[in-house]
């Protein structure tokens, strides 16, 4: 679902604006976003929670030339969903 799609959706079911809909849904990402960039976790009932998880540099070899390089650590953004999404989706 693209963010539009999103947009049109909950503006009908809460029979809000478009517009007011897009700035709300903006000021969320943008609440969520910075949440993660401070290294707190979401938690968003009924869906999941959003966490940052730091993964260590780690060595590779290259397939073809067998070369080892490093893969320098950095932090990823994991999504855990709560058991009754997990249910619902079976």
């Amino acid at each position: 679902m693209l963010q539009k799609e999103l947009i049109t959706r909950v503006a009908q079911s809460t029979g809000m604006s478009r517009a007011k809909t897009e700035e709300l849904l903006t000021a969320t990402v943008s609440s969520i976003t910075q949440a993660l960039l401070d290294g707190d976790s979401v938690q968003l009932m009924g869906l999941g929670n959003l966490s940052v998880k730091e993964k260590p540099s780690r060595k590779m070899s290259h397939p073809q030339t067998h070369e080892i390089t490093v893969v320098p650590a950095k932090k990823q953004v994991v999504f855990k969903p709560t058991n009754g999404v997990k249910e619902e989706l079976k």
